[in-house]
């Protein structure tokens, strides 16, 4: 198959900057002893995503990126801070372990509804449920494990940082890290 064919598991997100990865990689590994988890994040992977987009052919993209320079050109930049953790799915077997965000979440949000809308006009069908942004660090709690009280820490912080950029990721679920950029944009300068 060319690689205009071909489709590629696609989504859009934030970058989070190499120091704030380490305090995060840091914090999981101190963790996994007591943290059952199965899957843990590489730290090159560490993202907030914006929307994610699913299987799309590789010759979108060109278009896709289009739509997101025009959303991104009203967004200026904004300061997010990871911190804290927590946990979706059952307080005791759950389902993802994430660092929260703080900051300025309002721009965070109008980013998110720039960007659905503008894929909307391509074909891509946003999420029902509502935007939850979040930075994934582990998946899969043990089956033989319990987490022996519920995980929610909002004291922590990872740093902060000022987001300037979105970028399209494409997943490739064989290799570790699994996630590479094939397109960058930049919020409105």
């Amino acid at each position: 198959m060319s690689p205009e064919g071909e489709k590629w598991r696609l989504f859009v997100a934030i970058p989070l900057p190499n120091p704030v990865k380490e305090r995060l990689h840091d914090w999981c590994l101190k963790q996994q002893n007591d943290l059952k988890f199965r899957k843990w994040v590489h730290p090159a992977d560490y993202h907030i995503t914006v929307q994610f987009l699913g299987d799309t052919p590789a010759g979108r993209i060109a278009p896709m990126l289009g739509a997101l320079r025009e959303a991104a050109s009203e967004v200026e930049p904004f300061r997010l801070e990871a911190a804290g953790v927590g946990v979706f799915g059952p307080p005791t077997r759950p389902r993802v372990l994430w660092s929260g965000l703080q900051g300025d979440l309002i721009s965070l949000h109008r980013l998110h509804s720039r960007v659905t809308a503008g894929n909307i006009k391509l074909g891509y069908v946003p999420e029902e449920r509502p935007y939850a942004p979040h930075i994934t660090l582990a998946r899969k709690f043990s089956e033989d494990a319990k987490l022996q009280e519920p995980l929610l820490n909002k004291g922590l912080s990872f740093g902060d940082w000022t987001n300037d950029t979105i970028l399209v990721y494409r997943t490739r679920v064989t290799v570790s890290p699994m996630y590479e950029v094939v397109g960058i944009v930049s919020l409105k300068k």
